[in-house]
């Protein structure tokens, strides 16, 4: 098969479209498919830095954005595509409609189906509980790639040698590749308010445009704190962590991976209902961005990491849970599907 991707990524929107776009492209490619991402030139800033960026990235020509599905549709077939990926809410019900071809299948990733039709022959959802999202009504011809069987892991978490539980003792601080809420600074201050005394790790992404106010409260503060930009090998930090605090969203599915403890924080509405989810599974702990203050989330990471035998159960609860190779589900369900329309 040959696949193209439409997605952005950058700090306004954060890199999670763009990452869990990527994970799907490794396993098409590990498979044997080929792969191209059309993104603007300030997203190919984000990923060309990337070790496992797995696919070519094409420019977008500089247009009128009522004119790019058609140029789009025109790219695609010139390609011979079989499947257009498209992530990303800022292409709405229009956008979507114009991509419709008799040319190439159509895939959506898709958080709450909140933004009407979708017109599409596949929808891919991750979170556990989607089935209760409605897709019939927007996507009443697609397959459905939804549930846990459907959630994508870069490569990276697919190939985990060590979760002993002894050998973990980081708090790992990570707030989405841009945090534009400030959410690590305002926690790391805080911990450093209270003179924490365990380990901390710091993960930044791509996106991030804190870095200098972050490097300066790091070299005044007497806290022990190793810091990761742009983290290329995110499943070796985690699978040394004791206790993380997250953003909600696609680094939960890692954070489980990876059988990781963690608070997550919901900081967006498309994460609420993964993360609720999750938090009902038992191996992490869910709390509100607009709820409480970075003080209160300090407190709350502190009273948690002083109860070892909880987050103990908290990994062990991880554990329990099977690691699901989705992106490979996806591709699978993306060649039937091809091999299928070919045969008719």
């Amino acid at each position: 098969m040959r696949v193209v991707f439409r997605v952005e990524g950058e700090p306004s929107i954060g890199l999670g479209h763009v990452m869990r776009c990527m994970a799907l492209a490794q396993s098409l490619v590990k498979c044997g498919h080929e792969v191209f991402f059309f993104m603007s030139q300030g997203s190919q800033h984000f990923c060309g830095n990337r070790t496992d960026w797995p696919a070519p990235i094409l420019p977008i020509t500089d247009m009128d954005k009522s004119l790019e599905p058609e140029w789009l549709v025109k790219q695609c077939t010139n390609l011979r595509t079989d499947w257009l990926v498209l992530d990303g809410y800022q292409f709405d019900q229009a956008y979507r409609q114009s991509l419709h071809s008799n040319k190439f299948k159509f895939a959506v990733f898709d958080d709450m189906n909140n933004s009407g039709a979708l017109f599409a022959d596949m929808v891919i959802n991750g979170a556990q509980n989607a089935g209760l999202n409605g897709y019939q009504l927007t996507a009443p011809k697609a397959l459905l790639a939804i549930g846990r069987d459907y959630q994508v892991l870069r490569q990276e978490f697919l190939q985990l040698t060590n979760l002993k539980w002894s050998e973990r003792n980081n708090l790992t601080i990570m707030f989405g590749a841009s945090d534009p809420t400030k959410l690590t600074l305002l926690t790391l201050q805080s911990l450093h308010n209270v003179n924490a005394s365990m380990p901390i790790t710091i993960i930044t992404g791509a996106a991030y445009e804190g870095l200098h106010e972050l490097t300066d409260l790091i070299k005044n503060c007497n806290l022990h704190i190793t810091h990761h930009h742009d983290c290329q090998d995110m499943a070796s930090v985690l699978v040394n962590t004791k206790l993380a605090i997250s953003a909600a969203g696609g680094s939960q599915f890692e954070l489980l991976a990876c059988a990781t403890p963690s608070i997550l924080v919901v900081v967006a509405d498309n994460q609420k209902n993964a993360s609720q989810d999750a938090a009902s599974q038992g191996w992490c702990q869910l709390v509100y961005s607009d709820d409480l203050s970075a003080d209160e989330l300090v407190m709350q990471c502190l009273s948690l990491w002083q109860q070892p035998e909880l987050l103990h159960s908290m990994h062990k609860k991880a554990l329990q849970l099977p690691v699901v190779d989705g992106a490979l589900n996806i591709v699978k369900l993306m060649s039937e599907n091809i091999t299928a329309s070919n045969n008719l």
